[in-house]
């Protein structure tokens, strides 16, 4: 038997593409280890140490499939790629030629290392009916952050004296960022932490404020009112950077710390010391989590909210305040970098019909350049504003959608939906092709300075396969290239495949393909400056007004409240006391990628609700007792667990359970205005004991 080989690759199971090594022997993966090189610095999660468990599967798509029986009935039969791609081709292009380009949606769940490629591809086809799982993740922030500083922000952690993190806990979901956390401890800057639930996170701050779910934007708006009557606001950077203090400071004096607290459901003696926390630590930074403060019919605005305290304050742009990631001059750094926009924006069509969601969701539109996907449902159901008659997905999840069962009617109707998978889910039971993708271990991948929540943005690394594709599976970057070329596309580079699309994004950077093929090692990317603080204050903030806006002249452009208003996320309902907390992470668990493993059965065997004690000692609840929770829309059943991480009044349920779809009792239409965004974490409900069902032993 052969010694195991070193191969250097990428853990993809979430998106933090944390560094791997993987010892190969015999052509299998006999163990992981994180990389030392790479940000992670050799430590892995259990997700990633379980990477063996995850190639390897029983449930691995092997071979391309086309459905013989009902859609969603899960009936295939083994076809070659040939047949594959030449029955996709002949679909897609049939549609395009009698309905238009625009009647095809494109759309793509996890992974993400595609998606520049994928993005193109969808324009080359002739549409801009491209989408992403980002329709009710990450983007409804992204759009906060647009409409108040023109770009993306990150909170300067390592400088600051007071850093407040709203819905951050990154012991679950940014694994490797928690020594940020000890490190601002150990040089005695404060924590604050807002969570409706008790987190590891929130056990180490100085203060936690337990509010309700959805009020961030009341807590924020009470902060600045707080800021203003005890006039720790930066003045001169109002006056030369600021766009509307006049009447945010007039709309903020509607929350005094009474208001705040029945809103809040925190005491006002607690929302009082967290308002003097930042009196006190002028230097402060917000880190916002991309999905609890966005999951609520108020989303954008509460973001907005937050944000707008490090405007008034001064500590927008500022070192150790919420810093932009993009420069606002053009011609800084702009002969070195990496092409991914440029690569998308080639083959834009000009002739396409506005996207999926334009009508519904016009700011998403505007400022998004992808489809609203909370919309496609609907357009397929209903046909308007015009037809959407294919799907080609890469990765579709139905649980990644509200009121599920709509998309899966929809797919149901459609007349031909195709999706590429690694393992076979409810969604791909669906699909009249059936396409098999290969992990990240099996094969090659170009990173691009922005891909991944642990990459170095100075830095570009292409990575080759640890081990050869398994079965019949492809990687999905070859698959869209592959395919373009059945489709006839006019895009020589995408039909010349991978490395070519790589080499074109590579153009600007001073390093070639060939280059970084000869190292595993990330490369510095040649004059490639970091950001510095300033920048965008001193050319001007890329927003219609060339400020950091606190009335956004955009939102009043299309109708909402240029404010950062405060509205309730939903109303109390008497039949329905319960708040819904849909959600979250848990450390063992990404999406359902992990329903069939043995993580599930170590970790959390059942499906579990979690429940404040006191709330159960009045619904006669014990550990275990089966619970039914119901919505207006539909109900579930799964196991409680007691635990005081929850407040009273609120139970919290993780959205991927195999056999307690939770977003299947949310609405598909209880949507943000302004982003689409699913209510996910503030619906109503009941929690009950479910009759006839026996406690869990």
């Amino acid at each position: 038997m052969e010694q195991s080989e070193l191969k250097k690759c990428v853990c993809e199971i979430c998106l933090a593409n944390c560094g791997v090594d993987a010892y190969v022997q015999d052509g299998r993966v006999v163990r992981v280890e994180g990389s030392r090189e790479c940000q992670n610095r050799g430590r892995l999660c259990v997700k990633g140490y379980a990477s063996r468990e995850y190639i390897y599967r029983e449930d691995r798509i092997r071979t391309p499939l086309r459905r013989v029986g009902a859609r969603g009935e899960g009936k295939f039969e083994p076809i070659s790629w040939e047949e594959a791609y030449r029955e996709i081709a002949a679909h897609l292009n049939r549609y395009k030629a009698e309905y238009g380009a625009d009647s095809v949606a494109f759309y793509t769940g996890y992974s993400k290392w595609y998606r520049t490629m994928f993005h193109r591809f969808a324009h080359s086809f002739g549409t801009l009916n491209y989408g992403t799982e980002s329709s009710s993740c990450f983007q409804a922030m992204r759009m906060a952050n647009i409409l108040c500083g023109g770009t993306m922000a990150r909170a300067d952690i390592a400088n600051t004296d007071l850093f407040i993190g709203w819905g951050y806990n990154p012991f679950y979901s940014g694994v490797f960022t928690f020594d940020q956390i000890d490190t601002l401890r150990e040089k005695g800057a404060k924590l604050l932490i807002v969570d409706p639930k008790l987190t590891p996170t929130a056990q180490l701050a100085d203060l936690h404020l337990q509010i309700r779910a959805g009020t961030d934007g009341a807590l924020a708006l009470f902060f600045g009112n707080y800021l203003i009557a005890h006039d720790a606001i930066d003045h001169d950077y109002i006056a030369r950077h600021v766009h509307g203090f006049a009447e945010y400071a007039e709309y903020v004096r509607q929350f005094p710390v009474e208001r705040a607290a029945e809103i809040t459901g925190e005491r006002a003696e607690k929302l009082n010391r967290a308002a003097q926390m930042l009196v006190d630590c002028p230097r402060f930074c917000s880190q916002v989590g991309s999905a609890p403060l966005t999951h609520h019919r108020n989303g954008v605005q509460n973001i907005r909210a937050v944000l707008a305290l490090s405007g008034i304050t001064g500590n927008y742009d500022r070192t150790g305040g919420n810093i932009p990631t993009e420069f606002s001059d053009p011609h800084i750094n702009a002969d070195c970098h990496v092409g991914d926009a440029e690569f998308i924006a080639r083959t834009r069509p000009a002739d396409a019909k506005p996207k999926i969601g334009s009508a519904r969701f016009p700011v998403w539109s505007e400022l998004i350049g992808e489809f609203q996907a909370m919309d496609l449902s609907r357009q397929i159901l209903e046909g308007t504003p015009y037809p959407i008659k294919a799907v080609f997905a890469l990765g579709m999840n139905a649980r990644m959608f509200p009121g599920n069962d709509r998309l899966f009617q929809a797919l149901e109707q459609i007349d031909f939906f195709a999706d590429v998978d690694i393992f076979m889910n409810r969604t791909a039971a669906y699909a009249d092709i059936v396409l098999p993708a290969c992990t990240s271990f099996e094969r090659s991948q170009f990173q691009s300075a922005f891909v991944g929540a642990y990459m170095n943005p100075m830095t570009v690394r292409y990575l080759s396969p640890a081990i050869q594709p398994l079965y019949e599976s492809k990687s999905d970057a070859d698959i869209l290239c592959e395919l373009s070329a059945y489709l006839d596309m006019d895009d020589p580079v995408l039909t010349a495949g991978y490395d070519a699309c790589a080499s074109f994004m590579l153009r600007k950077v001073g390093v070639t393909l060939a280059e970084l093929k000869s190292t595993s090692r990330a490369t510095r990317i040649p004059g490639k400056e970091p950001y510095f603080p300033g920048d965008n204050a001193a050319y001007g903030y890329r927003t219609p007004t060339g400020k950091f806006e606190l009335t956004s002249e955009v939102l009043r452009r299309h109708g909402y409240d240029a404010l950062p208003t405060y509205t309730p996320g939903e109303d109390d309902v008497p039949d329905y006391p319960f708040l819904l907390i849909a959600g979250g992470r848990l450390p063992f668990h990404f999406h359902s990628r992990f329903q069939n493993s043995g993580l599930k059965d170590i970790f959390r065997p059942e499906s579990m609700a979690d429940i404040n004690p006191r709330d159960a000692r009045r619904l006669n609840l014990r550990q275990g007792s089966a619970v039914t929770i119901e919505t207006p829309y539909h109900s579930i059943c799964l196991k409680a667990n007691l635990t005081y991480a929850v407040a009273e009044g609120s139970v919290s349920v993780y959205q991927d359970y195999p056999d307690a779809d939770v977003n299947s009792i949310i609405a598909p239409d209880q949507l943000d205005p302004i982003s689409g965004f699913p209510t996910y974490r503030s619906v109503r409900c009941r929690v009950s004991r479910a009759a006839g069902k026996e406690r869990a032993q």
